[in-house]
């Protein structure tokens, strides 16, 4: 068995999402936080825009559809913050743009607390440059109504839908029918928007940004909140902002990730420098099959595929995890753990 572990696994998910016909594999690649501004953004500067991702790139490249979290607006330098008193104010470059393109994403989350670090001039030039690119961004925007809007993306005749909400320090994060922001967790506001959304989409992916910083378990709370949500008519739900990895649950046959943490960010230690890609693969609008690719930033801020003892340790760690949100532990295996 454990032996087992320190493989990358890939297994079977019989998870029944709408029936349909035969259609080819759909692999969908999800990592955690990307955050592009200070010693990363240094670093794009003086060795190149993809350095960042030079050892990651391949393996992102292998998906149909590739997801992150983008932790940093973009935008020009003369952008002063929206915040002035708040120590962590992140943009990064308008290049960044084609570093995420060139590296293989092509949906990201801004639904986040620092989609207003630099007002609602960033998060349009956020939504210019990705959309140059040909990104499609999702869960902030102008206003409410925009920042609610779903992405959308058919991919070899399988449709799916992004949804993104957020938790953050200040209300005014939020948008609202005349302000811009990103979408707050509301379950109102999810409930709707996944009803109106199934009837355009084969599968929903909802992406919640929230939870408390450097720890490794949800809160009941949260476990009740992402339960309703499933129930709505969620397929899978990606978390992210705890920085560290959390646990993986499998709710009434759906998959919910609490935290994927840290892809590509400058922080170390205490478990921030590990995270995982999760790959899903859909077949006949079903959830067929899932790896779990372990990352690793120990050396580096820049991820990498892990390998030995710390793949190994990453492996454990997410199973370790993951026990405590499963009523029933044998399920475990189901989720390559």
């Amino acid at each position: 068995m454990l032996k087992k572990l320190i493989i990358v696994l890939i297994f079977l998910l019989p998870i029944p999402i709408r029936a349909g016909g035969e259609a080819a594999d759909v692999v969908l690649l999800a990592v955690g936080d990307i955050m592009l501004d200070r010693y990363i953004g240094e670093a794009m500067e003086l060795r190149g825009r993809q350095y960042p991702f030079e050892k990651i790139a391949p393996v992102l490249k292998t998906g149909d559809v590739v997801f992150g979290n983008l932790e940093s607006m973009l935008g020009a330098g003369d952008n002063s913050p929206f915040f002035q008193d708040k120590p962590y104010n992140l943009k990064a470059p308008v290049y960044a743009a084609k570093s995420l393109k060139e590296s293989g994403f092509t949906v990201l989350n801004l639904a986040n607390n620092h989609a207003m670090d630099f007002g609602s001039s960033a998060i349009a030039e956020t939504y210019r440059a990705l959309e140059t690119e040909g990104i499609k961004a999702f869960g902030a925007g102008m206003d409410l109504e925009k920042a609610r809007s779903p992405v959308i993306i058919s991919i070899k005749g399988l449709r799916f839908a992004f949804l993104g909400y957020t938790a953050a320090h200040s209300r005014l994060v939020y948008a609202d029918k005349n302000k811009a922001g990103a979408v707050p967790i509301r379950l109102d506001y999810i409930g709707n928007d996944i009803k109106s959304v199934r009837k355009k989409a084969d599968i929903v992916i909802v992406l919640l940004h929230w939870g408390s910083e450097y720890q490794h378990y949800p809160t009941s709370e949260q476990q009740r909140i992402a339960h309703r949500i499933i129930d709505y008519g969620a397929d899978v739900i990606l978390g992210h902002h705890p920085h560290v990895l959390q646990g993986m649950e499998l709710y009434k046959g759906r998959l919910i990730c609490y935290s994927l943490g840290n892809f590509l960010f400058d922080q170390k230690g205490d478990g921030t420098d590990r995270s995982i890609i999760l790959s899903c693969r859909f077949r006949n609008n079903v959830l067929h099959s899932m790896e779990i690719i372990p990352v690793d930033r120990f050396h580096s801020y820049f991820p990498k595929k892990a390998e030995g003892k710390i793949k190994k340790e990453i492996m454990e760690d997410l199973k370790r995890f993951s026990l405590p949100l499963n009523t029933n532990p044998a399920k475990l295996k189901d989720i390559g753990l």
